[in-house]
């Protein structure tokens, strides 16, 4: 166990979207009929996953925009839909205004992962169904939200500044976390041309939203990183939204799960929850005009110069 955690790297695949996506929305993937273009929309590409607990100083929010705390919890049962929306939910609102000294928080969701989701149904290590309906599947490479997200918002901010957190954590209280880790994009290293803006479906439930999310071109240049073996006991902490920052670069921290080459094929699967908390600060002295310039430079030309209609709210 010394050993692995002390691993400098290791070697992975990152899930991108193709370049002809950049300064166009890409389209989402159900809504596109043409079996090339569907065909070549993703593709891996090899990347280097730095072990993140060897940075010094270690990895902040205010740097690479992401954090690894202890995080100690008094819930046993994250499964139980009333613990973690009471329990839980406020556990991760005191970490969230510890952390950056925030006016208020105001958790928006949660997601589970339990699995994978290319196999067969009933696959001993496929995902399988939550409480609340969240796909169970781990992820691929990606940030959750756009400036569009900020529609949804209007009421819960009145009129302050904000940012939207992913807390991040195993809830197999007796595993440190070896299947499919997190790998997390240092934001420092994002270049605005990299950037893709995408429709997509989303959201924490069974019944799936509109949303307009981002996804990310592969560039030989980013800096990856991951936290090998995270115990039951330690919470990652990355950024998804930041009002307070102009360079888009510097809003979202791009993440996604990896394959370890050095999980074993008995390694227990990976069972985690992520909940969204968003944090309050100061007032905004023009809000409207803040987010309209946020959002006027997401694209909405489709690749064949239609506008998306895709939702926004």
């Amino acid at each position: 166990m010394h050993e692995v955690a002390e691993l400098e790297f290791i070697e992975a695949q990152g899930h991108f979207a193709h370049s002809r996506y950049k300064n166009v929305r890409m389209p989402d993937f159900q809504e596109v009929e043409n079996d090339e273009e569907r065909r070549t929309m993703y593709s891996n590409r090899p990347i280097r996953v730095h072990n993140a607990r060897l940075l010094d100083p270690a990895a902040s929010i205010d740097v690479q925009g992401f954090q690894l705390i202890p995080q100690e919890t008094e819930v046993t049962d994250f499964l139980n839909m009333s613990v973690a929306t009471t329990d839980f939910y406020a556990e991760c609102s005191e970490v969230v205004k510890n952390l950056t000294g925030c006016f208020d928080t105001y958790v928006t969701q949660h997601q589970y992962r339990n699995g994978y989701g290319n196999l067969p149904k009933g696959h001993a290590r496929a995902s399988k169904p939550t409480p609340n309906g969240s796909p169970g599947n781990y992820g691929g490479t990606h940030s959750d939200i756009s400036a569009y997200a900020e529609n949804r918002w209007d009421e819960i901010v009145d009129g302050r500044h904000c940012a939207m957190f992913n807390l991040w954590r195993s809830i197999d209280l007796e595993n440190d976390i070896q299947v499919m880790p997190l790998a997390m994009l240092d934001m420092t290293s994002l270049k605005t041309e990299d950037i893709i803006s995408a429709d997509a479906w989303g959201g924490a439930s069974a019944v799936q939203q509109h949303l307009v999310s981002l996804r990310l071109a592969y560039n030989e240049h980013h800096r990856w990183y991951y936290f090998p073996r995270m115990k039951p006991n330690e919470m990652l902490v990355f950024k998804q939204y930041d009002t307070r920052e102009e360079n888009p670069c510097l809003r979202q921290v791009y993440h996604g799960a990896v394959h370890d080459p050095t999980t074993t094929d008995d390694a227990p699967l990976r069972q985690t929850i992520e909940v969204r908390v968003l944090a309050l600060f100061d007032r905004e002295s023009n809000r409207e005009a803040r987010k309209r310039k946020f959002q006027a430079a997401i694209p909405d030309h489709l690749p064949d110069g239609s506008v998306s209609q895709w939702a926004w709210r």
